[in-house]
């Protein structure tokens, strides 16, 4: 079983709506893409990771972060970070309309399904930051927990249209006794990715077709990671004992 949903996980265009999961991942692709080539910001940060092996050697007597980083490197954290939301809420997407074609749901019902969960989900991220934070000091572990309890909420927000509180509380119900199950789908899966990862990234010399295929595999493993959660969302909650792979609509 596990290996059928790993492999089932990967074959991200098997949806009705083939050719909109293909204009997603290009548009996705662009938006990742376009601050690491674009002649704006500054991208080295090169004072912050020496000061970061100084830390590693045992010498903790360096400048604060702030003194370490410029503007212009402020600039680009402030871009990949809004990448990275952008990132997640094309991966919200891509499961909302993976899940919701076994409802005959439309790619322009899943837009707005995630639209109208937005609120909700920003709110619990303000509400998560700062226990996060606090997590840091134990490996980040409280915070992973947490997540895998959660794990479903998404879709309980923007499929079954639930408020913030009764999503959280079913999607609790749902992962009881089945976080080490989901935990193992998640790593393995990124540990299946990061092998051709690491393999083609060795091979190029080029800045630009590093970050080229930097961002491919992003926004790959994007999608696997949403079509995961979809297949588990089918298997675990609502009961199908076995996802059978979407066939592309010709037609769409």
């Amino acid at each position: 079983m596990s290996l059928v949903i790993l492999l089932e996980a990967m074959k991200i265009h098997k949806l009705r709506h083939e050719k909109t999961v293909q204009l997603w991942f290009v548009l996705l692709y662009v938006i990742n893409l376009l601050p690491l080539v674009l002649p704006i910001g500054d991208k080295d940060f090169t004072p912050l990771l020496g000061a970061f092996a100084e830390m590693s050697a045992g010498r903790f007597d360096v400048p604060p972060v702030g003194d370490l980083l410029t503007p212009g490197n402020w600039l680009i954290i402030g871009l990949l970070l809004l990448t990275n939301l952008v990132t997640l809420f094309f991966g919200l997407m891509y499961v909302t309309l993976f899940v919701g074609e076994k409802d005959d749901r439309t790619p322009r019902q899943a837009v707005l399904g995630c639209f109208r969960a937005l609120p909700s989900l920003l709110a619990l991220g303000l509400l998560l930051l700062l226990p996060a934070l606090f997590s840091a000091l134990m490996a980040f572990i409280p915070l992973v927990v947490f997540l895998l309890m959660i794990y479903f909420l998404p879709l309980n927000l923007t499929l079954e249209r639930k408020n913030l509180a009764m999503a959280l509380q079913d999607s609790l119900a749902a992962t009881r006794h089945r976080k080490l199950f989901i935990f193992f789908k998640v790593v393995l899966l990124s540990f299946v990715l990061s092998l051709p990862q690491r393999l083609v990234q060795s091979m190029v010399t080029s800045v630009l077709a590093y970050y080229a295929l930097s961002t491919f595999f992003l926004v790959l493993q994007s999608f696997m990671h949403a079509r995961l959660m979809g297949i588990l969302y089918l298997y675990l909650v609502k009961k199908v004992p076995f996802v059978i792979p979407s066939k592309p609509d010709t037609a769409a």
